[in-house]
């Protein structure tokens, strides 16, 4: 791996720890996500509730189970979950309101690397917050 690309992904991680955000599953998706994707497409499906799933990597929301299902984790919750390797899959659960502190890190980084989508990534956020009835502190 080139040291540009670690340096970039470590600056992403330490941003969230500095911010004392730790859940490292949360991290690693939006890490991937917002490096890795269209970043303002990947808002618009937070804001959808219709996030990128894959073997790898992905988000469900528990709004998808019934409340008697097994699967079930929860009311207004956001799971995360992330593929380590040899069958290791860990996950984190969020509520709505940090789940929007963990978007607004990976947008105020995605929005120095492109300050052109400035406008565009924090309306998504901002929709994203009122969804959720998240009011600023």
């Amino acid at each position: 791996m080139n040291e540009n690309f670690k340096s970039e992904r470590r600056l992403f991680r330490d941003t969230y720890l500095n911010k004392d955000l730790k859940k490292q599953n949360v991290i690693n998706v939006l890490l991937e996500l917002t490096i890795d994707y269209n970043f303002i497409e990947t808002l618009q499906r937070f804001l959808d509730e219709n996030v990128v799933r894959r073997d790898t990597l992905g988000v469900v929301y528990s709004d998808e189970f019934d409340t008697s299902e097994e699967e079930y984790f929860g009311e207004d919750k956001v799971l995360f979950y992330y593929y380590y390797g040899l069958d290791e899959i860990k996950e984190d659960i969020v509520t709505h309101e940090e789940l929007c502190d963990y978007l607004e890190v990976a947008c105020d980084f995605y929005i120095k690397k492109h300050p052109d989508k400035k406008i565009e990534a924090k309306n998504l956020l901002e929709q994203i917050k009122e969804k959720y009835q998240i009011k600023e502190n």
